[in-house]
């Protein structure tokens, strides 16, 4: 046997240390401002740290909240398997936080509201749509942290050891401790370290893969098949197109903004410049951390590649989600601490996931339930009862997750389309408010119900449709150089400390997945509906809900029934859009057009006074 093929799986004390050192860390930034604020405990300074947080912070904040583990682990596997083509992205990223400056911040920030949902209670005078707008938000945002401490606790266990439970308790004690005890300023700040802590795990992997590989020159050759960026090909059937990534991408990560974790840091600056540099700060970050776990995607392909061993076309990992953490383990298992500052740097995405979850689901129970049935509570001891909210919800993603964790089959990624739907609705609900003068709550009401519908219909349509199947992986490495014995015409891989694999299929298996995606080309009818890019569904609830709640609110009422006065300030005009040189233009224009009149009327007028005096 090759011996440097030998992985050593041990999780060693040195990472422990790593490990238990970022909890420690970040549970210790929620003490320093339990103390440091112990005596001005008021809810604006628990959600939103008095108004004063700058730029900077928030804007790393907005990035790690809602990247978490799934960029950490899903976007490098993405490009090992599929290619480069997922960087476009970027491009619709870039657009839909320039969007959000210009329609979020602009609504938000001079309600001086806390909860994201307040607005629709000022926008329509009715709780109908607010109550609904708590029920999909506290509902995302359960699953999600429930999907994101599942899905950090397996990647645990498969490289440590560590059961399942006991990840899952870990992550939501720590982050439901600091962040109830030290509000959003702990979240903030706790955020930012973790932000460093996930960087260095991301450069770890690409430094070593790289260097090992023979440099970028290199890497590049390699994996260039992988290099897809742009396919402009139109097909909505499509998986990934230019098309699917950017046009979809825009209102995928616009609605982060109008979340309740997005409005709050929104909300926790002096005034709306700041929080506009905020989003502007957050975009190239975001999009600087996107192309740099892509391309760690790339020099992890390439690394194995040069050794002759893909473990996945090898049959060592099954998933290829497994990537990152396996390569982490074979590369770094002489290096102790390194497998641990990976590790830590997982954890480090998750938590800042659920810290923000767990602190706006807080504040919406706050001000839209608890207030709202006791709108003479005192502040204080609202604030103090905010802390149990904190823990409660701790609680309940914590049960998810083990929900989860005992259920086999599709629903992980059902309850992961479901975020989805829930997300495109909401949009479409927002976006309907702030530009459609004429919108009505109910048909508002009935219009986000219709579109969380089709959008689950569509995401079950496709979870359970048999004729359908995922995109087949652009052809993995070599395995002529891995460790094996051959018997009976399969192989099984030897590992260190772990089982053996049998993967006589591997190859067969992917031969048949190729085909299937062939046939379901011909598909007709609802199949072609179910076979919509993934990157669609979000728009498409977005639409569906925009043209539902247009249509019911132009249908005349009754004279009675005449709507009430709308508030200005819960509304735009969509001359937003126009380019601000444009719109000085035009003023310009428009201004030299009068003074031009009123020149030639005071020409009429002295005509007229002297041909009187005459």
């Amino acid at each position: 046997m090759n011996e440097e093929f030998i992985i050593g799986r041990s999780f060693g004390t040195a990472d422990y240390i790593v490990f238990g050192a970022l909890i420690a860390i970040s549970i210790a930034i929620g003490i320093f401002f339990a103390i440091k604020d112990k005596r001005h405990n008021t809810s604006v300074n628990y959600f939103l740290g008095d108004r004063k947080l700058k730029a900077l912070p928030l804007g790393l904040s907005f990035v790690v909240t809602f990247q978490s583990s799934v960029i950490m682990l899903g976007s490098p596997a993405e490009v090992y398997v599929y290619g480069l083509q997922y960087a476009v992205q970027v491009i619709g990223v870039m657009a839909s936080f320039y969007l959000a400056s210009l329609i979020v911040v602009p609504i938000f920030h001079p309600l001086n509201v806390t909860s994201v949902y307040e607005y629709y209670q000022l926008r329509y005078g009715t709780k109908s749509v607010r109550y609904l707008g708590v029920v999909l938000g506290v509902s995302y945002y359960t699953l999600y942290m429930g999907v994101v401490l599942f899905g950090t606790a397996l990647a645990l266990q498969s490289t440590t050891g560590l059961p399942i439970w006991i990840s899952i308790v870990t992550f939501a004690a720590a982050a439901t401790l600091y962040t109830s005890i030290g509000g959003i300023k702990a979240v903030i700040w706790t955020d930012v370290f973790q932000s460093f802590v996930m960087l260095g795990g991301i450069l770890a992997v690409i430094i070593k893969s790289t260097v090992s590989a023979g440099g970028p020159a290199k890497v590049g050759h390699i994996s260039n098949d992988r290099i897809n960026l742009f396919n402009f090909n139109p097909d909505p059937t499509i998986r990934h197109t230019f098309w699917t990534l950017v046009i979809g991408t825009i209102p995928q990560f616009f609605y982060p903004a109008i979340t309740q974790a997005g409005v709050q840091r929104i909300m926790s600056t002096p005034h709306s410049n700041v929080a506009r540099r905020m989003l502007y700060i957050a975009a190239p970050i975001y999009c600087i951390v996107w192309v740099v776990v892509m391309f760690e995607g790339l020099s992890v392909f390439a690394y194995y590649s040069l050794r002759g061993c893909d473990p996945l076309a090898s049959g060592q990992i099954s998933n290829p989600n497994q990537i990152i953490p396996f390569t982490i383990l074979e590369m770094f298992h002489n290096l102790h601490g390194m497998p641990g500052l990976f590790i830590a740097a997982l954890a480090a995405a998750s938590l800042s996931t659920i810290s923000s979850g767990l602190s706006g689901l807080a504040a919406v129970t706050c001000v839209d339930i608890l207030k709202v049935l006791k709108p003479d509570i005192n502040d204080q001891k609202s604030t103090n009862i905010s802390k149990l909210f904190v823990v409660m919800y701790g609680i309940i993603s914590a049960s998810v997750a083990f929900f989860l964790s005992n259920v086999k089959g599709p629903l992980g990624e059902i309850l992961a389309g479901f975020t989805g739907a829930v997300a495109g609705p909401e949009t479409g609900m927002f976006l309907v408010s702030v530009f459609f003068r004429r919108s009505r709550p109910k048909a508002v009401f009935f219009a986000t119900c219709v579109g969380l519908v089709v959008s689950l219909w569509l995401i079950f349509g496709q979870t359970f449709s048999s004729d359908l199947t995922r995109t087949p992986y652009l052809p993995l490495g070599p395995t002529d150089e891995c460790p094996t014995s051959k018997k009976n015409g399969s192989y099984t891989i030897y590992l260190e400390n772990t089982q053996t694999i049998n993967t006589s299929t591997v190859s067969i298996a992917w031969s048949s997945a190729a085909s299937k995606a062939l046939e379901s080309k011909q598909l007709s009818g609802l199949k072609v509906f179910y076979s919509i890019s993934y990157m669609y569904f979000h728009l498409i609830g977005t639409i569906i809900t925009i043209i539902v709640a247009v249509i019911g609110s132009i249908i005349p009422l009754p004279i009675q029934k005449q709507r009430a006065m709308v508030d200005e300030r819960c509304i735009l005009p969509l001359s937003i859009f126009i380019p601000s040189i444009c719109r000085r233009m035009y003023r310009r224009k428009e201004q030299v057009k009068l003074n031009g009149f009123v020149e030639d009327e005071n020409e009429d007028m002295l005509k007229e006074e002297k041909s009187t005096s005459i």
